[in-house]
């Protein structure tokens, strides 16, 4: 949890100028991804911390930084809700699939594991994903701020 929490501020507080919402196709590239190590003494792009090492992967940043600008999700309070000092609740049943759900402890935001063939299917639907949320400010569809490994 401590990791995922790391990686999660990593992603939503890097710097990045605010771009276009025109995006190039190129973002929406499965190969489109940045692999961060995290080692426990820190290093100049991370945070000293008590877990064991790891590697932290972002999947098209560009495109779901966007997506969280057009949510309009302040990347300050989304930073503070999930990687605040409270951890995060592990919902006691997982769901048939088996992936398990975290939730803020302000009730604000889920975090969902998924199997490698979820990621690829939701890869391969970005982009129409992207133009459906842009084309419909009000839909309903949910609402996906990151995908991460």
């Amino acid at each position: 949890m401590l990791n995922l929490q790391l990686g999660i501020r990593h992603s939503v507080g890097r710097p990045r100028p605010s771009g276009s919402l025109d995006l190039k196709p190129s973002a929406f590239d499965p190969r489109e991804k940045y692999w961060t190590r995290f080692p426990p003494e820190g290093s100049k792009y991370t945070p000293p911390h008590q877990s064991c090492e790891f590697k932290w992967k972002d999947y098209c940043p560009l495109v779901f930084r966007t997506l969280r600008k057009l949510f309009k999700v302040d990347a300050a309070d989304c930073m503070l809700s999930i990687c605040g000092n409270d951890a995060l609740r592990e919902l006691s049943s997982p769901g048939k699939s088996g992936n398990f759900f975290y939730l803020t402890n302000d009730d604000r935001y889920v975090i969902k594991t998924m199997k490698k063939a979820e990621v690829k299917v939701l890869i391969r639907m970005l982009s129409a994903y992207y133009n459906h949320v842009r084309a419909y400010e009000n839909t309903l569809v949910t609402k996906f701020y990151g995908l991460h490994c």
